[in-house]
Parts: C-alpha cells; structure tokens; sequence
C-alpha cells in the first residue's frame, strides 16, 4: 500500500496537484487510527489513501463502470428508478458515494471535489435493491439501461457469493460492497 501511495503522490507531484497532505501520509495516518490534517484539500489525500487501501485489500478489484461523470449517471438513475417506484432506501447513489465505511471509528474529511469518493453497500440492502431494480429494468429511459444491468450484474454477483458463504469462516451479517469512485 505504501508503494502504491507513493506512486500517486509522485502522479499528483507530476501534474502539479498539491492536496496539503500527501498520499503517503494520510495512508499512514489512517492506519494508525486517524485522519486529523486541516489543510483544504486533505480530504482527497485521505479518501485517495482509502481508496488504496479497498483496492489492495478488497476481494474483487473489478470496474463496474467508466463514466465521464459518475455522479450525474448515479443521479440520474436514482431519479428514473424513483419514478418507476423503487423505494428511496434502494437508490444506488446514496451507497455507491456514501462515503466510508461506519465501520471506521474516526472521521475522514471528505474530499472536497468529490473524487475520488467512497461508497459503501450493505449486503442486506443489495437483494431487495437487485429485486427491485429487476422489476423496473424495462420501465426506466432506455439509455439507463445498460447502466442499471451492469449494476445488477454486479451486484447479484457480490450478494450471492455473500448469501451462499454464510456459515463460512469469512462470512459477517454486516458485510458490505465498497466502491471507489473515480471521476
């Protein structure tokens, strides 16, 4: 992760982005229980680092999606799943840039342009959210829909391997999906 950190921050450093904390500290800093830098920017150094520690820790790595701005598609969806009759508790935008984890016990400042971002979905939430949005796939504007199967796809994928493992070693009631997002 160290590595990883440093060669973001040697990325950043090339293109002149300067987020008052750098990537290396702020990893260091949250594995040692905390994130209390003030700067400005030290949102993004922090949520930058969190991000590494998801993906070099997470067992699936895979990109759902490329999008130019993930928060307008994950805004719109939200809006035509809504439309259609999807329950408010099941709009995908409030997990999938929920921010990190509750289960960090401190608070990581959150990035000040919204990206990177953090997004985190509970299990228990993903089969009655894939339910639903099965229900409404072919009501909802057609050029969401490609979008909506790629989420469900992924996210049936995650829930049963979770849903199957249960009794497993590995296997926790509060299991969750992180996402990053970077836009």
């Amino acid at each position: 992760m160290r590595e990883v950190a440093r060669a973001r921050q040697d990325d950043l450093d090339h293109r002149d982005v300067d987020w008052g904390l750098p990537v290396q500290d702020a990893l260091e800093q949250l594995v040692s229980g905390r994130a209390d830098s003030t700067a400005e920017w030290a949102g993004s150094a922090y949520y930058a680092a969190l991000q590494i520690v998801i993906d070099l820790n997470g067992s699936d790595i895979s990109t759902l999606a490329s999008y130019r701005s993930p928060i307008t598609v994950f805004t719109a969806l939200d809006d035509e799943l809504s439309t259609a009759g999807v329950a408010a508790d099941l709009l995908p935008s409030q997990y999938i840039v929920s921010g990190p984890p509750s289960e960090i016990a401190f608070h990581i400042p959150r990035a000040v342009e919204g990206s990177p971002e953090i997004g985190s979905w509970p299990m228990q939430q993903a089969g009655p959210a894939i339910k639903a949005y099965r229900e409404v796939l072919d009501r909802i504007d057609p050029d969401l829909r490609y979008e909506l199967g790629e989420l469900i796809d992924a996210l049936d994928g995650w829930h049963t391997e979770w849903a199957v493992g249960e009794g497993s070693f590995w296997w926790a009631e509060d299991t969750s999906a992180l996402f990053s997002v970077v836009g």
